[in-house]
């Protein structure tokens, strides 16, 4: 895991704008957890997050850029990766 880009949900909400409060707590969790197994994410994101659909909330961050498919899983986009790495950057 690349902890240097772990920020909390705040700043990601400053940089990201404009996102239902639904996708904000699912981006939470792929800040904490970069990249999760499709079937573990929908598990965890359902019952510990509450979120009703996972799948359609996911598919929507997918895009707007801001998470990827992998082969079985799900991860933080390179490009969310990169911006917070350069916003992390600038506070330094």
């Amino acid at each position: 895991m690349d902890r240097g880009i772990r920020l909390s949900l705040s700043v990601f909400k400053k940089l990201y704008p404009g996102l239902s409060e639904e996708e904000y707590r699912v981006m939470d969790y792929f800040l904490t957890n970069l990249s999760v197994g499709e079937i573990l994410a929908v598990r965890e994101l359902e019952r510990v997050y509450g979120i009703k659909n996972p799948e359609s909330v996911i598919e929507i961050l997918i895009s707007k850029g801001l998470l990827e498919r992998g082969t079985g899983c799900y991860n933080l986009s390179k490009t969310v990766r990169e911006k917070l790495r350069s916003y992390k950057k600038q506070l330094i």
